[in-house]
């Protein structure tokens, strides 16, 4: 086989064990891919931990069905994906609170559910926020 890629691709282009030079940058652009895949399934393995373990605290069960489990899972990677910072494990358990909550009367699209999360966290942290004292700013 070596002989008859030889005929083809010229050998300053093959590796030892006749390889092509290209083959080494398909799997090297394949790695790349393997580990972003495997650091996205990392997150979405935590989002829907976070969900779970909030949702069985809460509701004593499972009270969602796997579909709307994905769907909330997917909502908090999105809101943790939009912070400017990294969010803390606090927050991110504030988020899929609320998202639960959105969720418990009866919203199921990811980008609202999103969105009512991320205004909850907002006013937490504006609450948080306050002054010198740890007093909430008064309007």
């Amino acid at each position: 086989m070596k002989f008859a890629l030889e005929l083809i691709v010229p050998e300053k282009l093959l590796h030892p064990g006749g390889r092509a030079a290209s083959d080494s940058k398909h799997e090297a652009s394949q790695n790349v891919a393997t580990s972003l895949e495997a650091a996205e399934a990392v997150q979405r393995g935590k989002a829907r931990r976070i969900i779970e373990e909030l949702d069985h605290g809460q509701f004593g069960g499972p009270s969602f069905g796997p579909q709307t489990i994905d769907l909330m899972s997917k909502a908090l990677e999105n809101a943790e994906a939009s912070l400017p910072e990294p969010a803390s494990d606090q927050q991110l358990r504030l988020i899929a609170a609320t998202i639960l909550k959105v969720a418990g009367d009866g919203e199921r699209d990811p980008i609202r559910l999103k969105a009512a999360a991320m205004s909850a966290l907002g006013s937490a942290l504006g609450s948080v926020a306050g002054n010198a004292d740890g007093q909430p700013l008064s309007t």
